[in-house]
């Protein structure tokens, strides 16, 4: 006889079928009994780092609902022999997203609605621009990566893509151009969209050096991490019109509410600005709640095999 369920903690938001799913077979504990815990289910809100690791006494895995694995110290858990699995659905998502930032700046629909809500009709100074023909440089070319230039190519746009990892080249089956460098990528592109992990490698990967070769009047897209991007120099590339605008979805500082670079960026008129938000549809949400739940019945069938009647 089976005396207890493996003990979960949740620490960021699932729909509700989510939970009731998992409360099937797993007891899902409240952040007081949370030194009980066997699993931590996280997203990219919670930091999983040395010190909070050593409030779980009992922890056996991690599961982030997240392509970025940044909050992790994958470190710290290896000293303790504590697996981690991720579940990265939302590349279509994320890719839709960047797709709706080209767009907007294409048609200027967010200055235009800002101006309406302001009482002024600027009809004849807002000329956009069409995207066909354009080219569209993508840094990274991982699952979010290839997703953003099947979108983009489908969309009539060019596409150039920075990759060092020689087998995404290899496996590459889009009609893409691949960039020998970094600062090639800068130069030839009219928008530019990060999709990078946050490394120490990656961290201010676009500096002031980097924004000073892109095309004067291009634009900057930013789905992937604010500390790739240096903010300073970024206001300091959309004061001098050297970027016509960027997108952001995330910044170095979450919330940037604070009187910081991050604040100014989100309020620049310049800036489509959202709250690390853009990859949240009900679809991915959904199937991100599936995947973590197959991948706590794997590992919990592997490992504990008292807990298969549970599943």
């Amino acid at each position: 006889m089976v005396e207890s369920k493996p003990k979960v903690l949740v620490l960021d938001s699932f729909d509700q079928e989510f939970f009731e799913r998992l409360e099937k077979y797993c007891e899902v504990l409240n952040e007081t009994r949370m030194d009980e815990a066997e699993i931590l289910i996280v997203r990219s809100n919670t930091r999983v780092d040395r010190q909070f690791i050593s409030r779980l006494p009992n922890l056996k895995l991690v599961v982030t609902a997240t392509h970025g694995e940044d909050h992790i110290d994958k470190q710290a858990l290896a000293e303790r022999g504590i697996p981690y699995r991720t579940a990265p659905v939302q590349s279509y998502d994320v890719a839709q997203s960047v797709m709706a930032y080209v767009f907007a700046f294409a048609t200027n629909m967010v200055t235009a609605d800002r101006s309406m809500k302001r009482g002024e009709w600027r009809k004849k100074e807002l000329v956009g621009f069409r995207v066909e023909g354009k080219t569209l440089g993508i840094i990274g070319y991982g699952r979010i990566g290839r997703e953003v230039a099947r979108q983009a190519l489908a969309n009539g746009l060019k596409v150039i893509v920075y990759e060092k990892d020689a087998k995404a080249r290899l496996e590459n089956r889009l009609p893409v151009r691949f960039a020998e460098t970094l600062e090639e990528l800068l130069s030839s592109s009219d928008i530019i969209t990060i999709h990078v992990p946050l490394t120490e490698e990656t961290k201010g990967m676009i500096g002031e050096r980097e924004l000073a070769l892109v095309k004067d009047g291009a634009y900057l897209i930013n789905t992937a991490r604010g500390g790739i991007v240096d903010e300073q120099a970024l206001l300091k590339a959309l004061e001098t019109n050297k970027l016509a605008g960027a997108a952001l979805d995330v910044f170095y500082h979450q919330p940037p509410l604070l009187n910081n670079s991050s604040e100014k960026l989100a309020r620049h008129e310049k800036v489509i600005a959202s709250p690390h938000s853009i990859a949240q549809t009900t679809e991915a949400l959904r199937e991100k709640g599936e995947r973590v739940l197959q991948i706590i019945k794997e590992y919990v069938m592997k490992t504990s095999e008292p807990f298969n009647a549970y599943f």
